[in-house]
């Protein structure tokens, strides 16, 4: 698991998906059961103290985990505790970056932006040959990348 506090009114989690091996993370259920435990665990173990109302974007990705972007949206001025408003973004498409071409040049349907190689999750057999050397791209920067990106053949 990794966290990183952007600032006090954005944290951002990761949780691979060794975690969650039992779960079907496909049912929007058990998911948001499993986030809810997760919020409450991460709230209590690094202290953040999380009081107010939150949105929480959930972007789940079975061969790698589950990304959480925590966004206070207000505070509550009359109790201690969190509120949470949870949007799971199930069909959502990922990509690794890496600015070296060698690393992805047998995959097919490779992109090219801001002076970065793409490839597509579901593309790659085996992600965790790949994982500890690109990053993980999703949410709004795929748009981005399917948008403004080149295709690389």
């Amino acid at each position: 698991m990794k966290i990183e506090m952007i600032n006090s009114d954005l944290i951002n989690v990761f949780i691979s998906n060794f975690y969650f091996e039992d779960i079907d993370i496909d049912k929007k259920i058990e998911l948001v059961s499993l986030i809810k435990n997760l919020i409450s665990k991460i709230d209590s173990r690094y202290k953040l103290n999380l009081n107010g109302f939150y949105k929480i974007k959930v972007y789940p990705k079975k061969q790698v985990g589950i990304f959480l972007h925590i966004i206070k949206i207000d505070d509550n001025e009359f109790s201690e505790g969190a509120d949470f408003r949870i949007v799971v973004y199930q069909n959502e498409r990922f990509f690794l970056e890496t600015e070296d071409y060698e690393k992805i040049k047998n995959y097919p349907n490779k992109r090219y932006y801001n002076q970065k190689f793409y490839v597509d999750i579901d593309d790659i057999i085996n992600i965790n040959s790949l994982i500890e050397f690109c990053n993980i791209i999703y949410g709004d920067d795929v748009k981005d990348i399917l948008y403004y990106g080149k295709e690389v053949k």
